[in-house]
């Protein structure tokens, strides 16, 4: 692909664009059920985030309804659930103590809280009962930001995208998997009612600064996992299908070491004899794991 700037009737400059730069900003309503649906439509449902988990959906329903300054939503120490508590301060705004107004718990074994009076101990229902329960309904339905930003980092790897720092937070999309990401991001914003999933792109053009960056990128996060991998090789017992996917796993970064070679023009002899060694390595815990 080329993007054509005219400089003047007889004058084109031709730049040739390769790829382009993402990063996004997350909320916590995404519908995960809708989320998972579009993954589906798109054969990459095994990337869908999980729902909230039922304590999470508690917590966010119990802040969401019940606390503001001088009330808090505290956790149980023991056991599923949380306590919701009134601060007492002094006219200098220095915390004198707290009283318990109600505990709300997750019984095993049950989906619903349930609430306690911390007097006595008994279940009863307290005046923000159902405004409680609503919400956590709706949380139960939805996935945190959390989630979903692990689980599209996972994407940009599956598309052979390439982190630009090492902290994350920008990614970089290679030409061909551009389509398929444009696909994805717009589920993912399409997925927040309240348009709080964005994501960004930036087309990106071919010049030495754009070479320096990628190939930076990938080969940090590309030592930082074989790292990973030499590591538990040397010091995990493991077993046929931990070998298998580890093996498998070598074979997809070796090809993406060939395809960012050919792209970039550029050689990057050091990372492939690393795989050699991992490969060896894992060829070694085989054949281990066969004589055992």
């Amino acid at each position: 692909m080329s993007i054509s700037i005219n400089k003047s009737p007889d004058n084109n400059t031709e730049i040739s664009a390769l790829g382009q730069i993402v990063y996004w900003t997350l909320g916590n309503k995404t519908d995960a059920d809708f989320l998972k649906k579009e993954l589906e439509n798109q054969n990459m449902e095994t990337f869908a985030p999980d729902k909230n988990t039922n304590k999470a959906s508690l917590k966010i329903a119990l802040t969401s309804v019940c606390a503001n300054r001088r009330r808090l939503v505290r956790p149980l120490v023991g056991e599923r659930g949380y306590a919701v508590v009134t601060e007492k301060k002094d006219s200098n705004g220095v915390s004198l103590g707290h009283s318990v107004d109600f505990d709300a718990l997750l019984p095993d074994g049950k989906t619903e809280p349930v609430f306690r009076n911390p007097a006595d101990g008994s279940i009863f229902n307290p005046p923000e009962e159902n405004a409680i329960l609503h919400r956590y309904q709706i949380e139960q339905q939805r996935c945190s930001s959390h989630k979903l930003g692990i689980a599209m980092v996972k994407m940009v790897d599956r598309l052979h995208g390439v982190s630009l720092r090492p902290t994350g937070g920008f990614y970089w999309i290679p030409e061909p998997a551009i389509p398929r990401w444009n696909l994805l991001a717009q589920s993912i914003q399409d997925s927040s009612p309240d348009k709080s999933n964005v994501v960004y792109s930036v087309r990106t053009a071919m010049d030495d600064q754009l070479r320096s960056a990628v190939i930076s990128g990938l080969t940090h996060s590309i030592e930082t996992e074989i790292k990973a991998m030499q590591e538990s090789l040397e010091t995990d017992d493991l077993g046929k299908r931990a070998l298998k996917t580890k093996s498998s796993r070598c074979g997809r970064l070796r090809q993406r070491v060939v395809g960012y070679q050919k792209m970039f023009s550029v050689a990057l002899t050091q990372l492939e004899d690393q795989l050699d060694e991992v490969e060896t390595a894992e060829a070694f815990s085989v054949l281990s794991s066969l004589g055992a």
